[in-house]
């Protein structure tokens, strides 16, 4: 007899055709650190250790904003495509980021998007059903 109730498929999936990953993750500020390893974990097994530093960071800034500004429930996406690492944070506040806020050098915030923008090729924000995706995308570089 079939199982009526299959399993999930797994957070990670690495197959010849898919590279992808995508959890769920608490609105606490627990849930950074654990975007940053479930991201490591996952651009480990895709052989994508290349660009692990760029992404975690970008990660790390991009969840932080989720739960700070945003509201439950936070996902986090990540897609390889050859050399393209893709990411997505979804959340469902209604603050958008506008600009690059200039932090004063005696600030403790205010400079997370302006991190995204140096360690990723591209980034923006689209709308998502009763909130918004923020996105990036980073680019493994030398040779293969």
């Amino acid at each position: 007899m079939k199982n009526p109730n299959p399993a999930p498929p797994p957070p990670i999936r690495d197959d010849e055709n898919t590279r992808e990953a995508c959890w769920d993750l608490p609105a606490d500020p627990e849930a950074v650190g654990k975007a940053r390893r479930l991201a490591r974990e996952a651009l480990a097994i895709w052989g994508a250790s290349a660009v692990a530093e760029d992404v975690t960071t970008i990660v790390s800034e991009l969840v932080t904003n989720a739960i700070v500004h945003g509201r439950a429930p936070v996902t986090l996406s990540l897609h390889r495509h050859g050399r393209i690492v893709c990411g997505e944070v979804t959340d469902h506040g209604g603050v958008w980021p506008t600009s690059l806020p200039a932090a004063g050098p005696d600030e403790e915030h205010g400079r997370g998007l302006t991190i995204v923008a140096a360690y990723a090729e591209r980034w923006g924000v689209e709308p998502a059903p009763g909130g918004k995706i923020v996105w990036f995308i980073c680019v493994e570089r030398g040779p293969r």
